[in-house]
């Protein structure tokens, strides 16, 4: 179940091969204080990277590169996932997430996560270039929007997630700095 502080999931019809998660039905702003997405943490803090993946040994592999420059915090699940987003105060500074999970999406968890954070960098992972995707994630992805959201074909070499992360979180950084 999604964490009761937000509403609740409402399931729909599979497309895709999976059963996704109705956006739908989620409002887009809840109402929740996150502070400055992106703001320079405490001298010493590491920036904190929420990372999605069902495959275990994948997620486990991405978490050993990520962890040594960044707290990680791993999940399997899109549930898993907004509650760890909680407890952790919604303080997340960049979201690593598959694209298609046993029970959702990585596409709609990074939609909910950006509907509180709307500057929240994203990387999606997939094993399928983007214009194979089915026309709901392909949709999904647009509504996403193309600002800070990066997506990366499985498989790919760990340099290539470091650069990426590094891009995305500099980039927030810089514009912060701008805007300030």
């Amino acid at each position: 179940m999604f964490p009761a502080e937000v509403g609740g999931w409402q399931k729909r019809q599979p497309t895709c091969g999976a059963d996704l998660l109705d956006m739908r039905a989620v409002p887009l702003c809840m109402g929740f204080n996150t502070g400055i997405p992106g703001a320079p943490m405490s001298a010493g803090m590491k920036e904190t990277i929420l990372l999605l993946d069902d495959e275990s040994m994948l997620l486990k592999l991405l978490g050993s590169v990520l962890s040594r420059q960044y707290q990680v915090i791993t999940v399997e699940t899109a549930e898993q996932a907004l509650s760890s987003f909680i407890e952790h105060s919604r303080q997340v500074d960049l979201l690593v997430a598959d694209l298609s999970l046993a029970k959702s999406s990585g596409i709609l968890v990074a939609l909910l996560l950006r509907s509180v954070i709307p500057g929240l960098p994203i990387i999606l992972t997939s094993g399928y270039p983007v214009n194979s995707w089915c026309e709901r994630d392909a949709a999904d992805l647009h509504r996403l929007g193309s600002k800070s959201v990066v997506v990366l074909q499985k498989p790919f070499p760990s340099q290539a997630l470091l650069k990426t992360v590094r891009e995305l979180i500099g980039e927030t950084q810089t514009e912060l700095a701008i805007t300030a």
